[in-house]
């Protein structure tokens, strides 16, 4: 329990706060103080000593910050309604805390203090980076990955659109405004959102010296969950400090979800934010072909193995989304060819997932897994446009890096004591060096077998299929032009 509530449970016996303050420093010796996190009116976290890391110490620490701190508290809400994970770069973004701001703990501040006493654990994937995840009673279980993936990819998608969307109504200005990225969050006074622009709108825009001095529109998203009054916590917390600041420019704030509940509704309102779904900016349809890339690619592999024709309606739904190719032409481009090699060569596939070297130390992502009772065939997709090349550099950190890592992580598992064979798939082409490399390799080494494909290449092959909506957005977004969606 925090130490604060101790000395109100002493001051109900009558005892005033500064005894009650000094029986707790004269107290058993097996009572401890948490180091590291520190609560309002410099409240701490007590614990017995038999108790530590154990399920009764974590279920209450959970508790004690959740309902006392508002800068841990809710940075736990930002992860916990992702899933318990996220990319550490888009962190300063979900959990409610500014950069840096007088009187407020900074997001780095709180991740670092988290991260001291096991509550967050950082870790690296290939694929994703340096990820933040929650542990359960201090053990960190196999994080949920695949949905992270899925929940980026999807999230990109919709964030592009709500760009255009401010655009296309001068809500914002669509060439200044930005949307989340590894490299670069937009910000807006001395927090993160995952998009930012300066709007020129009546109600917003100021006059300084003569000069116009536009206001902002700021907005976060999360998809594929309902937001309680607790969900809401990081974004209203972030609104809620910047209204604080003096000269900061006005701004419009708005918090996209699946869904909220009527309270979470309220207090959106009664703040003066806006609190919407993605139907209820781009309609229905939008809407669903939305839900329907989660969990597509939530659930790759077994709609790749038997629904071809679920991938040509989510093609269909998604044409409906503005600008959605950057972000979808890789995703897409695995779907389907793990749709093709278990149509064409049969066994089971895996799509998206990280395999563990555990005598290294190391991980890797696996783009489509084809498993053949004890042999597997790993394969490298990249969904480029047909004049891409693939260059040396590329191929080159595939066979030096990525290769001995899945190479080291398959030959761990008893189940897969046959053959191992790596393939590299472009819908373009290969730089002459990097196929020279490719062949080099292939002749050379002897523990697993090498092979690659060019677009020309890999439109022969799936040609063999019979789903012909498959054949036919492979020619018409892969192979002829730029995938436009």
């Amino acid at each position: 329990m925090l130490s604060s509530n101790l000395i109100d449970q002493y001051k109900q016996m009558g005892l005033s706060a500064d005894a009650a303050r000094q029986r707790i420093s004269r107290a058993r010796a097996d009572l401890r103080y948490l180091s590291g996190l520190s609560f309002p009116k410099r409240a701490r976290f007590l614990y017995l000593s038999d108790h530590f890391r154990k399920p009764v110490y974590w279920e209450a620490l959970y508790r004690v910050v959740k309902k006392h701190s508002p800068a841990y508290g809710t940075a736990l809400v930002g992860l916990e309604i992702r899933d318990g994970i996220y990319p550490q770069n888009y962190l300063p973004i979900i959990l409610g805390a500014p950069v840096r701001q007088q009187g407020q703990i900074a997001s780095s501040v709180i991740l670092e203090r988290l991260e001291a006493i096991d509550i967050l654990k950082v870790v690296s994937f290939d694929g994703l980076g340096e990820c933040v995840y929650i542990s359960e009673n201090g053990i960190f279980p196999c994080p949920q990955l695949t949905k992270l993936r899925s929940r980026l990819i999807t999230e990109n998608v919709l964030l592009d659109a709500i760009k255009r969307w401010a655009g296309r109504m001068n809500i914002a200005s669509p060439e200044a405004t930005t949307t989340r990225a590894p490299s670069t969050l937009p910000k807006f006074g001395t927090c993160h959102f995952d998009l930012c622009g300066p709007s020129y709108l009546n109600p917003l825009v100021e006059f300084n010296n003569n000069k116009i001095q536009p206001g902002f529109f700021v907005s976060d998203v999360v998809l594929g969950v309902t937001l309680d009054i607790n969900g809401i916590r990081p974004f209203t917390r972030k609104c809620a400090m910047l209204k604080a600041l003096r000269n900061l420019p006005k701004f419009l704030p708005m918090l996209v979800a699946d869904n909220f509940t009527p309270e979470a509704l309220r207090e959106c309102r009664s703040q003066g934010i806006i609190a919407t779904r993605p139907d209820t900016i781009f309609g229905k349809d939008v809407a669903e072909a939305l839900t329907s890339l989660l969990d597509t690619l939530n659930n790759s592999a077994a709609i790749a193995a038997v629904n071809p024709d679920r991938i040509e309606k989510l093609f269909s739904g998604i044409s409906k989304i503005e600008g959605a190719a950057s972000n979808l032409r890789g995703a897409l481009f695995e779907l389907i060819v793990g749709h093709c090699v278990r149509t064409l060569e049969a066994g089971s596939i895996d799509l998206g997932i990280q395999v563990y070297d555990n005598i290294n130390g190391k991980n890797a992502e696996v783009d489509v897994r084809l498993v053949k009772e004890r042999d597997v065939i790993i394969y490298e997709c990249k969904g480029y446009q047909p004049s891409s090349k693939v260059s040396f550099d590329e191929i080159n950190e595939w066979i030096t890096k990525k290769i001995p890592t899945i190479y080291s992580a398959t030959r761990q598992e008893s189940r897969f004591d046959g053959t191992i064979r790596f393939e590299f798939w472009t819908c373009g082409k290969f730089h002459a060096d990097a196929i020279e490399l490719l062949a080099k390799t292939k002749s050379s080494v002897k523990k697993y077998e090498l092979d690659w494909k060019d677009g020309s290449q890999v439109k022969k092959y799936s040609s063999r299929i019979r789903a012909s909506g498959i054949k036919r957005i492979l020619n018409e977004h892969f192979f002829k032009h730029p995938l436009k969606l």
